[in-house]
This record gives C-alpha cells, structure tokens and sequence, in this order.
C-alpha cells in the first residue's frame, strides 16, 4: 500500500477507493440483474463480489489507520472512540455479509448488503467532507 504523507493526499486516496468500490458495486449489481434474467451463470458474479469484497477489506485497513484522528479532530475523545469502534465494527459486519453472500446466488441478498454498502460510504463521505474543511482550514 502506498504511503500517504498528508491529511489532503489520504483524503483524496478515500475518495478515490470510494469511487472504485462504487464501480465495483454498479458491476456487482449489472451481473446479478444478468444472472436474474438468465443471461449468464453464477461465477462471474461471485468473481466479482469477491473483487468487491477484497477491495473493501483493503479500503478498510487504510480507512481504519485514519479514522481516529479524522474523528478527534472533529469531536471530543468521550465522543470519538465510541463512533471509532462503532465503524470499525460495521465494517467487520459488512465484510462478513459480503463473505457469506459469495456463497449464494440469492442476488436479493447481495442487493441489500450492496445498498448497506452504499449507506456506509455515503456516511464516509460526510465525515469526508467534514475533515476535508478541517484540513483546508489548517495552517501551513
């Protein structure tokens, strides 16, 4: 993984991983619509649920390195480690169903952990834009 020497370069890594996982997931959910249709088999969306779910785990151990300090810069400590853990876990709850889902062709389940996904970014996100103020707004 490459190195990131500064808050705005990590920051628009996030955002850059975010935006992939979002191709990975739009990929994802074509191949279910296909494989619902009976326009193809199970295992070119099981190969990609799998990219996906790699790419997230990958993503998280990047995320998970910044999000202490994204989240003490913006809230007080009582406050900050609980949401640090509570994310934490939801990522490890993520992760899970994204395993468990490459064993079955259910592609509703594979939506919904999809759409989980998506609301999870999207709260990412906001944090994002939040740190993002936070960093433009630091002395030099």
């Amino acid at each position: 993984m490459k190195s990131i020497k500064t808050p705005a370069r990590a920051l628009k890594e996030l955002e850059a991983q975010h935006a992939a996982l979002r191709g990975m997931m739009d990929r994802c959910l074509e191949l279910a619509d296909a494989l619902d249709a009976g326009r193809c088999g199970p295992t070119q969306l099981l190969r990609e649920v799998e990219r996906l779910r790699m790419a997230f785990d990958s993503h998280n151990r990047f995320e998970e390195t910044l999000l202490g300090p994204l989240l003490a810069a913006q809230l007080a400590s009582t406050r900050a480690e609980p949401l640090e853990h509570a994310h934490i876990a939801e990522h490890r709850s993520l992760r899970a169903r994204l395993a468990s889902d490459v064993g079955s062709t259910a592609s509703r389940d594979l939506r919904e952990v999809i759409d989980q996904l998506r609301a999870h970014l999207d709260r990412e996100e906001e944090l994002l834009d939040t740190a993002q103020g936070l960093v433009a707004d630091a002395p030099a």
